[in-house]
């Protein structure tokens, strides 16, 4: 075992404030060997394991708290409550095949002009389709301004009032 960890009465469980200020991998040795028997190396494991799943949980919490972070407002407005984990993973991956798409008809685009191409799509098409695109993008910027500077939630009524209007034109 590891020179900086005293030697212990067998069974002694350890707490937390017994760790504080020790080097964590040393203790990931403690998991037992094939010819110990599992009783006695358990309760060495148990507290290892419990850190390393705790740092483990803390790892996936603070990666998700910061998708919630890079998630736009507006996909953040669109549920009204508290955004719980899983939501958060649901936005995000509504975010990303949105991000996957439009970098996709970009990239067509781009060969198209290339290749000295007009566009793909009829006048009318093209037009209806950047008209689309900025009705989105000032849905969007509006769904901002309320939220940071007349302090709307996506809890109030007339917040869900608006996003439904919008979504519905």
């Amino acid at each position: 075992m590891d020179e900086g960890i005293s030697r212990l009465p067998e069974r002694q469980l350890l707490e937390h404030r017994d760790f504080i200020g020790l080097d964590y991998p040393s203790l990931y040795m403690c998991k037992p060997k094939r010819g110990v028997k599992r009783d006695e190396s358990k309760e060495t494991y148990k507290l290892p394991h419990r850190l390393i799943e705790k740092k483990r949980r803390d790892r996936i919490n603070e990666c998700i708290a910061q998708l919630k972070d890079l998630l736009p407002e507006h996909l953040k407005l669109t549920t009204l409550g508290h955004l719980e984990k899983a939501v958060v993973l649901e936005l995000t991956l509504k975010h990303l095949k949105a991000l996957t798409a439009l970098t996709e008809q970009q990239h067509q685009k781009i060969i198209a002009l290339q290749n000295g191409e007009r566009s793909m799509k009829s006048p009318v098409q093209a037009d209806l389709d950047a008209f689309h695109s900025g009705f989105q993008t000032c849905a969007k910027e509006v769904l901002q301004y309320l939220s940071r500077f007349e302090s709307w939630t996506p809890r109030e009524q007339r917040c869900a009032q608006l996003l439904g209007h919008l979504h519905s034109i």
